[in-house]
């Protein structure tokens, strides 16, 4: 290699230079008194400077004043210890340019003497890539910090929180939790409908899923707080997969939601309730028209009394969803309308006893209720017809509602026999009410059997779902 003119020329060996010009980092030889020796092709590129220029030049004539005192001790340390760095460190270049470097620097021997090898390496491209993160960071942390915003960022499998914005700090700060550096541990705070869901939220998070989801939480002032929250897999440039969360508060928009629902089914409701008003009054205008023809029509009276308790128990329907739109309708209910329907019919006293010892409330599905109001209409009717009330009965006309497994059976008891050669399942000497009440009645869900206790007659009706329900 060429040397300085400083460097005695008779330790060279060849090959030397072709080796120190091959290198790709700069390479510089230096005495221990910090004198410039020699360079190599690298260096005279990095300092703008030919290396018989940068012979004889002292170290500090390459560096920023404010570095003479790092450079000094580096110096002592290659003296005492042989070897010594210089991170992060400043050169300065022949156009003014100041360069960042990390410098290397061993202590090395060359014919009897000891001098300075220094590998110094440009930093240039590290140090803009580590400013331009930090600037990236810098706008990342002034918007997470002051946006209203919940964001967070956690490990994907371990649930442990890297970061959370002040927004989600607040809202755990007076929750009491013993850390909040888990996510799983902010579960607490959620609603219990829907931690369910929250927990299929944090597993699809551990399987580097997206996923979002709409909880109810608690806020440390007791009220409910509406959250729609979104998590994705993200991966910093070299590091390992996170999970990047964002949490709005939803709040105002569910209330306003909520009071347009209930606004709207308020709305829905007066509209049912005037139309199932105005379709009992219908139906009462129908039972009136067929009293007028009972009364013009003796011969008539007791067909015409059968079709008028139909066309009364479907108008008790109307009226039940008139007086509860929206809501269900409630078996033992229809069951003491009916009757005292039925009693109105009649002249003289029919006691119709309801005694419902179900215990829990039966609801009726909505495609049911009209034939079963006719089907209870006609087993009613039936016992009242054929009612024998004497004073050894003062129990009159029973029904007993109580519950079988998922239905309802309903028992109807009346004074009376049987006649001769009755049979429902064959049906024989049914009668036209009966034979109606076999047409209505599936046998998938319901069962109509007949009973004759002593002097009284019991008609079982069993109900099973989806007829009835819980």
């Amino acid at each position: 290699m060429q040397l300085g003119p400083h460097y005695p020329k008779d330790i060279i060996r060849p090959g030397w230079q072709t080796l120190f010009d091959g290198v790709p980092d700069a390479l510089f030889l230096v005495s221990l008194d910090g004198e410039m020796l020699d360079a190599n092709a690298a260096a005279e590129a990095l300092l703008g400077y030919r290396r018989d220029e940068l012979s004889g030049r002292p170290v500090s004539h390459f560096h920023p004043a404010s570095e003479t005192a790092r450079i000094a001790d580096a110096f002592d340390l290659l003296r005492t210890t042989g070897s010594a760095r210089y991170d992060d460190g400043l050169i300065v270049a022949r156009d003014g340019e100041i360069i960042p470097v990390d410098v290397s620097g061993a202590r090395i021997r060359l014919d009897g003497a000891d001098h300075v090898i220094a590998v110094v390496r440009d930093i240039r491209a590290r140090k803009q890539a580590e400013a331009e993160m930090q600037a990236a960071q810098e706008r990342f942390y002034l918007l997470a910090e002051h946006i209203r915003e919940i964001f967070w960022v956690s490990n994907p499998q371990t649930g442990r929180i890297h970061y959370a914005s002040p927004a989600f700090s607040e809202l755990t700060a007076l929750s009491g939790l013993p850390g909040q550096d888990d996510i799983a541990l902010w579960r607490t705070l959620i609603a219990p409908p829907d931690r369910t869901r929250f927990d299929a939220f944090l597993a699809a998070q551990s399987r580097g899923e997206s996923a979002q989801i709409e909880v109810r939480m608690a806020a440390p002032d007791g009220q409910i707080l509406w959250l729609h929250c979104r998590a994705f897999p993200w991966q910093p440039q070299g590091g390992q997969v996170q999970v990047a969360g964002v949490a709005e508060d939803i709040t105002v928009r569910k209330r306003a939601e909520a009071q347009m629902l209930a606004q709207a089914e308020r709305q829905s409701e007066t509209l049912v309730r005037e139309a199932h008003h105005r379709m009992k009054n219908s139906l009462q205008g129908v039972v009136g028209l067929l009293r007028r023809c009972a009364g013009q029509h003796p011969g008539l009276a007791s067909a015409l009394t059968g079709a008028i308790s139909q066309v009364r128990s479907i108008a008790v329907i109307h009226e039940l969803q008139g007086s509860h739109p929206g809501e269900p309708l409630v078996l033992g209910e229809l069951l003491r309308m009916i009757a005292g329907s039925i009693e109105g019919l009649f002249q003289s006293s029919v006691q119709l006893e309801v005694n419902d010892r179900s215990g829990d409330t039966r609801i009726l599905a909505d495609a049911e209720t009209v034939p079963l109001a006719i089907v209870l209409n006609e087993l009613l009717m039936n016992a009242v017809k054929h009612h024998r009330g004497d004073d050894h009965d003062p129990e009159g006309i029973r029904i007993d509602l109580s519950l079988c497994g998922e239905g309802a059976l309903i028992v109807i008891g009346n004074h009376g026999h049987l006649p001769d050669g009755f049979d429902f399942q064959a049906r024989c000497h049914l009668g036209q009410g009966l034979e109606l009440l076999a047409a209505l009645l599936p046998p998938e869900h319901t069962e109509l059997t007949y009973r004759q206790h002593a002097d009284r007659v019991q008609a079982h009706l069993l109900l099973r779902p989806p007829i009835i329900t819980l």
